[in-house]
């Protein structure tokens, strides 16, 4: 008796796999189209029939996975979080001195912004306002927490100067960041963001890093963008 039971249920649970897998292909096909949707019209003049059509999928099968754009848009946001975090964390490893890493977690994230929709989608809708601000925030909250911790011992032992406190000074360069993505890309579709990004670690080196490393840290920011110099030609 057990062991037809045991038949009986070895088929069923190998059934699952597939089904698993057409799920998760759908879902994804759902995030994928509606971050094109939400980077391109924005959240408030996006529409289920628009995310239905970018997402290749029926009706009825979105429906089954989302029943409302709002748990589209926090799929989205999710999803541009599990991709974004471990990259600016592998970005800051990846860098020796804690300015370099800095400029490293900017350049990755504006790789990022350039290439990913969902990112772009998921940090558009950051920008939103209700429902969706809260989730949405918590992306730059992990930033600050992730730069402050990276500004507060170099600030301690010399290695930068600031008269704003380790948080203070996070929130601001990542505004600073927020501000020159956002400027790109109303002017040229981020086109210029790298050349705005590069200015923006210049001003910064007046700003935060010890005379005698000055030219260090401008040799630092002109090699993380050097790739953009036939723009600014």
């Amino acid at each position: 008796m057990r062991k037809d039971e045991a038949n009986r249920e070895t088929p069923t649970a190998v059934r699952r796999t597939p089904q698993q897998s057409r799920s998760q292909e759908t879902q994804r096909a759902v995030v994928e189209g509606a971050a094109r949707v939400f980077d391109r019209e924005g959240y408030g003049k996006a529409s289920l029939s628009m995310i239905v059509e970018e997402s290749g999928i029926s009706q009825g099968s979105m429906y089954f996975h989302f029943k409302s754009k709002e748990q589209i848009a926090l799929a989205v946001i999710n999803e541009q979080h599990a991709r974004s975090l471990p990259l600016l964390t592998d970005a800051a490893d990846s860098s020796p001195g804690v300015f370099e890493r800095l400029v490293s977690v900017s350049r990755a994230m504006a790789d990022q912004l350039r290439d990913d929709a969902v990112v772009r989608a998921g940090i558009r809708l950051a920008m939103e306002e209700g429902a969706l601000g809260a989730p949405a925030g918590n992306f730059y909250l992990n930033w600050v927490e992730m730069t402050s911790a990276m500004l507060a011992p170099a600030l301690e032992r010399g290695e930068l100067t600031s008269g704003l406190s380790p948080e203070a000074l996070a929130k601001s360069l990542i505004g600073f960041f927020t501000g020159v993505q956002l400027m790109s890309q109303a002017t040229s579709a981020r086109d210029d963001l790298l050349t705005g990004l590069r200015d923006m670690w210049l001003l910064a080196v007046d700003a935060m890093v010890r005379a005698a490393d000055r030219d260090g840290a401008v040799h630092i920011v002109e090699t993380a963008f050097r790739v953009d110099s036939a723009q600014r030609e």
